[in-house]
Formats: structure tokens, sequence, C-alpha cells
């Protein structure tokens, strides 16, 4: 019985291993076009479906995402909302229509290149085995600590590496195991951050956080003062009080679009 996590662990690991030498390796070139000054994702009628399925997943999707976008995108469970994202962050090709950045089509860049301009916070991402500097630059020495603790202290992670007798060089253990939740996804939070994104791109971000706590981390987020724009996915109605644009997802498509 002891032992049984550790297996489980191990048959987890195999099968994520697995997932990622089944996928067919992308291209390591492609445009690299200058985000300094502009920073545009537009979708144009963009579809997106899968072989073994008749109904697209999305249909005719158009939107325009930039640097002061602040964007709540919900929808029912199945309504096309993590494909939405597979498709802005480019896992994923449009079956029909187009998704362009900065004028260029997305299937025409160097992909690491573009998604490094994005900050991802997915509903599944957690913490991976590693210490906590690790988890939030990916090895990035660039980001200074103070750079780090100005991030947790807007976010509220302040309290929790206080209390860390190793602090950023504390190893966390895979999938966010022995922290709260909340605090898993304040991590993940601030990793999609600390990369100075264009566009922050969130999914569920702030679930099972008390009020308080989320308005303060949401008033951060949305500030005009930011470099990024701010796309949310999540059922959370709380997010409509401080976002400019509101989308609804049904079946794949937009039903309605606020702004």
């Amino acid at each position: 019985i002891i032992g049984l996590e550790s297996v489980y662990d191990v048959l987890t690991s195999i099968e994520k291993i697995g997932h990622v030498v089944d996928k067919q390796l992308e291209p390591h070139n492609g445009e690299r076009p200058d985000f300094t000054k502009t920073f545009e994702i537009e979708l144009n009628k963009a579809c997106y479906g899968v072989p073994d399925r008749e109904k697209l997943i999305l249909k005719n999707i158009s939107l325009k995402i930039d640097t002061k976008t602040r964007m709540l995108v919900d929808g029912e469970c199945g309504s096309g909302k993590s494909s939405l994202i597979n498709l802005i962050s480019g896992v994923v090709e449009s079956t029909a229509g187009h998704v362009y950045v900065n004028n260029h089509s997305i299937t025409s860049l160097y992909l690491n290149y573009y998604r490094a301009h994005l900050g991802l916070s997915l509903s599944e991402e957690t913490p991976f085995e590693g210490t906590l500097r690790e988890n939030v630059t990916f090895g990035d020495l660039s980001i200074s600590d103070d750079r780090i603790f100005e991030i947790f202290e807007k976010i509220g992670l302040m309290s929790y590496i206080r209390d860390l007798h190793q602090g950023l060089n504390t190893i966390l253990y895979p999938e966010g195991k022995r922290i709260s939740k909340t605090v898993a996804k304040k991590i993940i939070l601030a990793r999609a951050i600390l990369k100075n994104p264009k566009v922050l791109i969130l999914e569920e971000p702030l679930d099972e956080f008390n009020t308080v706590e989320f308005e303060e981390i949401v008033k951060y987020l949305v500030d005009k003062n930011n470099s990024w724009g701010l796309m949310v996915i999540s059922a959370n109605p709380m997010w409509k009080k401080y976002m400019k644009e509101h989308l609804t997802l049904e079946d794949g498509e937009i039903k309605t679009f606020k702004s």
C-alpha cells in the first residue's frame, strides 16, 4: 500500500511520455515578426474539427486579441473553450478559415518564438518536481529574484514563501502535491506573468479563491498599466465586473459577444 503512490506516479509518467512521443515534431523554423510595437491575433471565420467527428468543434470564430484586450470567455462544458485556446496558441491548426498574428498566417510562424509571447495558465497545469524558482522561471536566468518577489507580492504568494525554510530553492513535488490548490494555481499564474507576455490566456485561474483574494488579484491582472492583453476562460460570473468584453460559446460557435 505504501508503494502504490510511486507505482501510480510511474504509470502516469509513462502515459504522458507516450502522448508526447506519439506527436509529430513541429518545424523549428518559420517567420519571426517584430512584436515590440504591435501584437495582434486575429481569427477570421476559423473552424476546427477532427476526422472522427462529423460536427465541428469550433465554427466560424471571428475575433481579435491585442495588448489592450480584456476579454472573458464562458460557455457550457464541451462548448469549445479549450479548443479555442489550442487554436490561438498554435497547438492545433484551423480546418477552415484563418488565424493571423500581425497579419502573418500562424502556420508560417516559428511557433516556439510566437508562444514565447503568450502567457498561458491552463486549468490542468500543475507545478513540476523542481525548485520553486525553476517552476516559475523555467530556468530563465534573466528573471531576477526581485522580479519574482514583486509578482509574488501582487498575486498573494509572499506569505507562502516566507514560511519556506529554503525559499525559492524549496523543492516542489510533482502534480502540486503537498501544497494547496490555490498556492499551486498562484505558482502557475506567476510563471505565466514572469514571461512578460504580450497576451495572458488564463483558464479557470482563480477557482476556489475567496472573494477578497479573488478581487485583489483580478484588479492587478486587468490594470490598464500592464503591458499584456488578457483573455480569461471562466464560468465565474465575478469576472464580468472587470472585463470589457464578454464572449459566450455554445456548441462551438459564438453565441453572444459584448464589448
